[in-house]
């Protein structure tokens, strides 16, 4: 459908209503005039009748019909107006223009009807006997007994009258159009001096729409338009600054994602690929600058990467994998997905970053490799040192003091080190084989007694009791072996930190689909600064201490993989002077699929 000009909307309408205008006032002023000529009609004809009657009342009481007939005529012909006078019966006695005994009866003529009556009559029609419009008026003559002795009636034709009113017709009817045509003229610079202005507004509206923010609107003649001229100026500088601010910021976060090492691609509920960094593209072996809107399907040839997108969106908890992309080349990436809300925080899709590991996990292989293989090599001498030695620490040789205290410290030290590659190898073994260890379903309950066992002469010695806490019932799938060796090194941590005696705690509890398993002493305790850095390799929270109490700085880093092994979670929880908690929380099946 056209639209039209507001112009072509606003000038009809004036026109219209100006035109009603103009009728009314036309049509009020001519009846107006036209009442007006009619009642000084009236008024004149009633007059002359007066007066007339004042003239024959004494010619009726005498009965003299031929001087009122003489009368008549004689006052009708000096005034230019025709009277009649008529008796109660409607007789005619006396008519200005015709002989009463020519004219028919006038008792039924409607001004007759009411003079006769007692009341003043009045009528206007076409009169047979002149053959001509006439205004008639007839009053009534009264005897003293207030008895009607006859009525005079004044009569004058209405050919004046109507040319007075054909002349005031054209006189108002020319007026009106004079007066409609400048008002004509006057609605279309009306209408002008509305629709130009807003015509020039909607022309500026759109250079602001083109990004033209800098054109003003100039002011205007009127209030409303000059407040609408100073709205527009004004949301196009908040426009103006509005985009600049979403530019800058879509400018930084554009560089924050092209500088950023990690992938980041974003999808919406439908799967379709809202935004992908640079870093993703290349992952990913695609162009990022071309994928924006496609599908997953469409881009992504990985199955296991499309798998964990659909896992991200259906999940409201934030998801961790690593993926293996087989493309051109082998990749090694860690993916991590959570929920994409926007801003008023309404799940929109998932956010998918990817980390490609797989320089880091050759290094970590290169490191694990090396650490095994001097482990190994290592092995043989140190054994071969330490037997040496404690053969010639036998009652077989004798020494003296100072060297007897050499072979000593020999022999400790072999075996320190001894210790540390027996630590070094367990630790690579379970590197290679983490997230790949058999499980099977055992007894929680056997397995931290064969840990406690193994422990117990140790906590003999600083007389330390340790306790268990635990269902019997309690059979999660686990590497019993792996989990015994942890929970060993934990009692064996908590024993050498703990004053003698104290007492050791080892807790369990099944919550959900997890085994939460916690290890608690009256120890030392562990300043909170040193809680993060605990789990890693030779890290020593007081060297001096740890090296006069024996141990690698290995042990809790064995526990921590033994614990990722089975899927798990390790934490800790201590106090200076109170003593510390070892949490492990293991899923009570790592093969069982997980909710999603």
């Amino acid at each position: 459908m056209k639209k039209r000009h507001l112009f072509w909307l606003l000038l009809p309408s004036y026109w219209l209503l100006t035109a009603v205008a103009i009728l009314a006032v036309a049509w009020y002023a001519f009846h107006s005039m036209k009442s007006l000529y009619f009642h000084t009609l009236e008024t004149a004809i009633l007059t002359r009748a007066t007066l007339l009657t004042e003239q024959i009342q004494p010619l009726i009481e005498r009965g003299d019909m031929a001087a009122i007939d003489g009368l008549c005529k004689k006052l009708g012909r000096s005034v230019d107006t025709r009277f009649t006078v008529i008796l109660p019966d409607g007789t005619v006695v006396g008519d200005t223009d015709e002989k009463p005994d020519d004219m028919e009866y006038h008792g039924n003529r409607p001004e007759i009807r009411q003079a006769l009556a007692g009341e003043t009559g009045m009528d206007r029609r076409f009169s047979r006997t002149v053959k001509q419009e006439m205004m008639y008026m007839a009053v009534p003559l009264r005897d003293g007994n207030q008895e009607t002795l006859c009525a005079v009636r004044a009569s004058l034709p209405m050919t004046a009258i109507q040319g007075e009113l054909n002349t005031m017709t054209a006189r108002v009817g020319m007026a009106a159009l004079l007066t409609g045509a400048l008002a004509m003229v006057v609605c279309i610079i009306m209408a002008r001096r509305i629709s130009y202005p807003l015509r020039g507004m909607g022309a500026a509206a759109r250079r602001f729409a083109e990004g033209d923010f800098h054109h003003r609107i100039p002011t205007q003649q009127t209030h409303e338009l000059d407040q609408l001229a100073e709205s527009l100026n004004s949301m196009s500088d908040q426009l103006d600054k509005t985009l600049s601010t979403l530019s800058q910021q879509r400018n930084e976060q554009a560089a924050v994602l092209a500088s950023m090492d990690e992938g980041v691609l974003a999808v919406d509920k439908k799967e379709r690929i809202i935004h992908m960094n640079r870093v993703a593209g290349e992952i990913l072996d695609v162009n990022h600058k071309q994928v924006k809107g496609s599908m997953v399907q469409q881009v992504i040839r990985f199955a296991n990467l499309q798998e964990f997108i659909k896992m991200a969106l259906s999940s409201q908890k934030p998801r961790s994998h690593d993926l293996t992309l087989r493309g051109k080349s082998e990749k090694q990436v860690v993916a991590h997905g959570m929920v994409l809300n926007n801003a008023e925080g309404e799940a929109i899709g998932a956010l998918i970053v990817l980390r490609d590991v797989t320089q880091l996990r050759h290094l970590e292989t290169v490191r694990s490799d090396f650490v095994a293989n001097v482990s190994h090599e290592l092995k043989t001498p140190i054994t071969s040192i330490k037997g040496f030695v404690e053969t010639l620490l036998s009652e077989d040789w004798e020494h003296d003091p100072e060297t007897k205290r050499f072979l000593e410290i020999i022999n400790q030290q072999a075996g320190r080190l001894n210790a540390i590659i027996d630590d070094l190898l367990m630790l690579s073994r379970l590197e290679q084989r983490e997230g790949h260890v058999m499980r099977e379903p055992s007894s929680l309950a056997q397995t931290i007694e064969s840990a406690i066992y193994l422990c117990q002469l140790q906590a003999a010695k600083k007389k330390i009791q340790i306790d268990m806490v635990c269902p019997p019932d309690l059979t999660p799938t686990i590497n019993a072996p792996l989990l015994e060796q942890a929970l060993v090194n934990l009692i064996t941590n908590a024993i050498k930190y703990s004053e003698p005696d104290k007492r050791v705690l080892v807790l369990t509890e099944a919550k959900d689909d997890s085994v939460i398993i916690r290890v608690k002493d009256e120890g030392f305790g562990i300043e909170h600064r040193h809680l993060d850095r605990l789990f890693e390799r030779f890290y020593r929270v007081d060297t001096a201490r740890s090296r006069k109490l024996g141990g690698t700085g290995l042990g809790l880093s064995i526990v921590k993989h033994i614990v990722q092994a089975h899927k798990g979670s390790i934490s800790v929880e201590s106090k200076v002077g109170t003593g510390s908690t070892f949490t492990i929380t293991l899923p009570y099946d790592p093969d069982a699929k997980p909710d999603q």
